[in-house]
């Protein structure tokens, strides 16, 4: 009889023993069932969020789309993940160019550029691609428009002037340093005046100031071209040879390529000269005529161009040194 309870009892403290075993396997099972629940609720939520910053993004928002993918920076969605953090270098890359930043910008910049997808994402890369370029060649005209007035270089100003103001003011920094270059814009033109009454340019006559003879009689790249093709001096030239040197140096092709890669814009009045310098490098100079005195051709830039990586650099007219001006 003891021996029945016992076996009773044993029996009992094993049923126990299983029930809470099993009742142990469900309560795994559901915490299980909960986490793989919600791992599937957060892949949703940032498949969801990539798909609007697309939107975003091809819209131009780029604060927007950064501001929905912020939560999903360590997202397990590889493509989320790597967006998320990508346009949170964009973000601050556009902060830089806003505060005028460029060298804080220029290292996020040249590696996003290597991001080739998605295409909304590489889209606005390259129009803070662009953004870039234009702001840098803002500084670099401005520093220029101060630098050669104070040596005197007024001709050189007024191109620097010209080509700042050529620029998109949409840019806030480009439209700062507009401002900013005006305080430049009267006295360059006076002093420009006071020269140009003391100067031959001034008495030019009225049949030989075509704005391409002028800007043609006054080009480096035009003097260097028809010094080696004839071995004379480009201002004794009769304006016929004048004009089939022009033609020499006008290359559209180029032209195009360069203004690309570079955010220069070419304005009404503008004549470009390009002279190839070998090994996919161009020398390019912009020349106007100016807006007061049409005998006088106003320098606004040389640029050296190499086609195949598309660096561009502009020249230094105190020093001759040539600077790169843009991202590639």
């Amino acid at each position: 009889m003891r021996k029945f309870k016992k076996s009773l009892l044993t029996i009992g403290a094993t049923l126990l023993v299983v029930a809470g075993l099993g009742g142990c396997g469900n309560s795994n099972d559901n915490k299980q069932s909960a986490s793989q629940s919600t791992s599937t609720s957060q892949v949703k939520a940032a498949k969801a969020a990539y798909d609007k910053a697309l939107t975003q993004l091809d819209n131009g928002q780029v604060n927007k789309a950064y501001e929905t993918l912020k939560p999903y920076k360590d997202s397990e969605v590889e493509k989320v993940n790597q967006l998320a953090n990508n346009t949170s270098d964009l973000k601050v890359v556009k902060d830089n160019l806003d505060a005028n930043k460029l060298k804080n910008a220029k290292t996020k910049l040249a590696d996003l550029l290597e991001v080739t997808k998605p295409t909304e994402f590489v889209k606005q890369v390259k129009a803070t691609n662009k953004e870039y370029n234009v702001v840098n060649l803002a500084n670099t005209y401005y520093a220029e428009i101060q630098k050669y007035y104070q040596a005197q270089k007024y001709n050189e100003a007024q191109g620097s002037l010209e080509s700042l103001e050529d620029l998109d003011s949409n840019y806030k920094v480009v439209a700062e340093l507009q401002q900013k270059a005006k305080s430049y814009k009267q006295k360059v033109a006076a002093a420009l005046a006071e020269d140009a009454s003391k100067s031959s340019a001034a008495t030019v006559s009225s049949s030989s100031t075509t704005s391409t003879y002028v800007n043609t009689k006054n080009s480096t790249l035009a003097s260097s071209q028809y010094s080696s093709q004839t071995g004379a001096d480009i201002s004794s030239a009769p304006s016929q040879a004048v004009s089939s040197v022009a033609n020499q140096l006008a290359d559209e092709g180029i032209i195009s390529q360069f203004q690309a890669a570079s955010g220069v814009v070419k304005q009404t009045g503008d004549q470009y000269f390009t002279q190839d310098q070998g090994d996919n490098n161009y020398l390019i100079e912009i020349r106007t005529t100016s807006a007061t005195n049409p005998g006088v051709s106003v320098l606004k830039g040389m640029y050296r161009f190499n086609t195949q990586t598309k660096v561009v650099q502009k020249m230094d007219s105190l020093t001759g040194s040539y600077k790169q001006v843009n991202v590639n």
